[in-house]
């Protein structure tokens, strides 16, 4: 999708900030990374990164090798000190209104409801909600309504998440673009070889993967469930199989390792963290897994697609959607481990399989999901929000239509 030539560059010199829950590195923080670079080299806009928490993590980090000013504003939106809620809304209005934004982008339930209820006291023209899932969290239904009320463009990666705007959370339909997520993989820092000497693992071992952040939203219990079932029904001739978990420790992963010891995986799987060179470490998988009840269209799926890998997983609207017509055939029902480690065994067990499914994938990510289709959509999003703008009310005081922000 290209722009009209009297689109290009129209964002030269805007101001945009970014919002997001904080400056460690997840899904919703790639995607706004990614955006922003498109935004600064191909519209040479003026863009910033703040996180609504208290720890710089790796975003900070990419942001200052990347030129990208970031900053932190802690917002305690858990506490159950009303009036401490109300200053952190009221200071963010005030040092947003210091900043001068022409456009507040925000990503994930806390910064999209907050900067909904304040955006229009920052002299900002516009505020987009970027939602990232289909609701897994819930900030009470009162908040989010106003929110969405004050709100005046949403976009969200997945069919499932427009529905939950509408349907749920009650955003006006005409108002809602389904903007894919960007894809683009960074180089990798060690090849493919590199990365199984680093494992210790032998070129022909069989080896998977679920890269995802463990969290409350993901469910590596059903992988390993699974994994113990492929391992009983596995019969390479003595060729190895390692299933790698790579993703940050957003829980304890002491739960996990002692179901993988209950299961007696041992050295057949591996608890990684978080990785840094999530190319490179694709390089050197045969197979992509995901297991989560609910996703929006998941950058750890499309990053294994473009990296010419077959993906399986749970069968829900965002997977379906990610993996596109047919894409039903390699996913599993919610929590069934012996359905989903018959889905690894059928790939583990037919290379010529992994490499259709995997040249198919290549070339979904390049139709549907290139960046500049993604980015170009942002674009043109922002443009009609700013041509339809109107200058916003100098009262700095962020009255909530009537309603005591104390009462949330």
């Amino acid at each position: 999708m290209e722009l009209k030539a009297s689109e290009k560059k129209r964002l030269e010199g805007t101001r945009i900030i970014f919002v997001v829950g904080d400056l460690e590195l997840g899904g919703a923080q790639r995607q706004a990374l990614l955006l922003a670079r498109h935004l600064i080299d191909n519209e040479k806009a003026n863009v910033e990164m703040w996180g609504l928490s208290t720890h710089a993590g790796d975003v900070a980090k990419i942001c200052e090798e990347a030129g990208i000013p970031w900053r932190l504003f802690p917002i305690n939106w858990y506490t159950h000190r009303k009036r401490e809620k109300f200053r952190d809304l009221t200071r963010l209005t005030l040092t947003l209104r210091r900043a001068q934004p022409d456009v507040i982008l925000s990503y994930l339930i806390v910064p999209n409801v907050a900067c909904g209820l304040v955006w229009r006291w920052t002299g900002a023209q516009v505020c987009v909600w970027n939602q990232r899932c289909a609701g897994t969290e819930r900030l009470g239904k009162r908040v989010e309504r106003i929110a969405i009320k004050r709100v005046p463009w949403f976009a969200t990666n997945s069919e499932g998440g427009a529905q939950f705007l509408v349907r749920t959370l009650g955003a006006p339909a005409k108002r809602v673009r389904v903007i894919h997520n960007l894809v683009q993989l960074a180089p990798p820092r060690m090849d493919r070889t590199g990365w199984r000497r680093e494992l210790g693992l032998s070129d022909d071992a069989f080896v998977a993967c679920m890269i995802a952040n463990l969290s409350k939203h993901k469910d590596h219990a059903t992988l390993l469930r699974a994994w113990r079932h492929f391992l009983n029904n596995w019969d390479a001739k003595g060729r190895s199989a390692v299933l790698l978990l790579a993703g940050r420790y957003d829980v304890s992963p002491e739960t996990l390792k002692a179901l993988a010891f209950d299961l007696d995986l041992g050295k057949n799987v591996r608890f990684m963290g978080q990785v840094q060179d999530v190319t490179g470490l694709l390089s050197a998988v045969d197979l992509a897994v995901l297991s989560s009840p609910s996703e929006g269209t998941p950058n750890s799926a499309l990053e294994a697609m473009a990296q010419g890998l077959a993906v399986v997983g749970t069968d829900n609207p965002g997977m379906r959607e990610t993996l596109g017509t047919g894409g039903e055939e390699y996913l599993s029902p919610v929590g069934d481990a012996e359905s989903l480690a018959n889905q690894i065994l059928r790939q583990a067990s037919d290379s010529s399989l992994r490499a259709l499914v995997g040249s198919m994938n290549r070339k979904r990510i390049e139709k549907e999901f290139h960046p500049h289709i993604a980015g170009n959509q942002m674009v043109s999003l922002i443009l009609e929000g700013l041509q339809e703008s109107e200058p916003r009310p100098s009262n700095l005081t962020p009255k909530m239509q009537g309603t005591s922000p104390t009462n949330y």
